[in-house]
């Protein structure tokens, strides 16, 4: 198992650092179009225009990309100030590089952790107001301000629509803001020193390490549990048998992974960001990968005999999940065990191949952990076995 986490972190940092690549590897889309009424053309957008969009879900407009290269050698990323960036930045956990433009430092938030190239900015009295004309630029064409990207002699916008499913026209965008980008890439040309360019920031593999792990825990979690949904049994008599230890065996983990975080990152302008997604799908991850374990540690080494009850099948139901799945319960008289619901969820073999009336063996073992695990058998045991419960 834990080689599979290992390969799973090693699949999830090499995912992040595609996507990291590719951020910047566009290809150039055609942005003429002709008038749907009248056929004509409607213009061309300015040389060497990029443009991209990706699908955030199918009822919200997408996000748009707009940029052009032959900017400065420099990594810099220039996002809108979240209300999740105060909290972190006034406790000290994390540090947001400073210009001493309130404007400048009120509106945005650099992402970044090159101090040489906090400290070229905080000099940069044209760069700064050349962005913060592009939020004006973002407000006359109706859009959101995401980011702003140099990366790779490349820099971009990236904007979104707050209409549902409408997107502005990316011709219209472009003729609107590579004009303003081309400024911007002028003026860090002429401001940013040359000592600071081509300099590449080392905090991605650290990042991705730790986001490589917590997909490593929700995956494995997903491989441990998933054999659930099509064999059901054997299982736990109680979900609440195990998920204490879970949840505390999880906050370990997390927790152990948080300080380490803390540790390797520093205090740098993104640490709260790995740091929320350690807490979210990391907790995730763990919980589920803690209670998978401790299921098949409690089921696979309890040696104890089992209680053996002759149990019999009351009630079947079926219940559709949302997803499309189908979950199959039988409810039955003769064991004293906890039955929440509709009864005790069974597979499909095992619910096809019983009728209500039907008799069943019900055996309950002990559980290695001490949480008590069932299992059920449509064969009876022999008579001259006396099985305890009903005959």
């Amino acid at each position: 198992m834990w080689m599979l986490a290992g390969l799973v972190t090693m699949i999830g940092m090499a995912v992040i650092g595609y996507r990291h690549r590719m951020e910047d590897r566009w290809k150039l889309q055609a942005l003429t179009f002709n008038n749907p009424y009248t056929g004509t053309p409607m213009g061309n957008p300015p040389e060497d225009a990029l443009y991209s969009e990706q699908k955030t879900g199918s009822r919200r407009a997408p996000l748009q990309r707009i940029g052009f290269d032959q900017a400065p050698d420099i990594e810099l990323r220039v996002k809108a100030r979240r209300w999740w960036d105060y909290p972190f930045t006034a406790i000290g956990l994390s540090v947001a590089c400073r210009t001493g433009n309130q404007a400048f430092d009120r509106a945005f938030y650099l992402v970044t952790d090159q101090q040489s190239l906090c400290r070229a900015l905080t000099g940069c009295a044209t760069t700064q107001a050349r962005m913060l004309r592009l939020l004006e630029q973002c407000e006359e064409q109706d859009v959101r301000f995401r980011q702003l990207r140099v990366r790779r002699e490349r820099i971009w916008v990236e904007v979104k629509s707050p209409r549902r499913r409408k997107k502005p026209r990316p011709i219209v965008l472009a003729r609107a803001f590579v004009p303003g980008l081309r400024e911007i890439a002028e003026a860090l040309e002429a401001e940013v020193p040359a000592a600071v360019r081509g300099r590449r920031e080392p905090f991605a593999w650290k990042a991705a390490l730790f986001a490589g792990a917590s997909t490593a825990l929700l995956m494995g979690g997903t491989a441990l549990l998933a054999p659930i949904m099509f064999s059901p049994l054997p299982a736990p008599a109680s979900l609440a048998g195990l998920l204490p230890l879970a949840l505390t065996l999880a906050a370990v983990v997390v927790g152990s992974l948080v300080a380490l975080s803390i540790v390797l990152l520093g205090r740098t302008s993104r640490t709260h960001l790995v740091l929320l997604e350690l807490a979210l799908a990391g907790y995730l991850g763990a919980l589920m990968t803690s209670y998978g374990l401790l299921r098949e540690v409690n089921m696979a080494f309890d040696q104890a005999a089992p209680a053996q009850y002759v149990v019999e099948v009351q009630e079947k139901t079926t219940m559709r999940s949302s997803r499309g799945g189908t979950r199959r319960y039988l409810r039955v008289d003769g064991w004293d065990g906890p039955q929440p619901g509709y009864g005790v969820k069974v597979g499909g073999a095992l619910y096809r191949s019983v009728r209500e009336g039907d008799r069943l063996l019900l055996e309950e073992y002990p559980g290695r952990l001490g949480a008590p695990w069932i299992q059920m058998h449509t064969a009876l045991p022999d008579a001259s076995v006396t099985p305890q419960g009903r005959e």
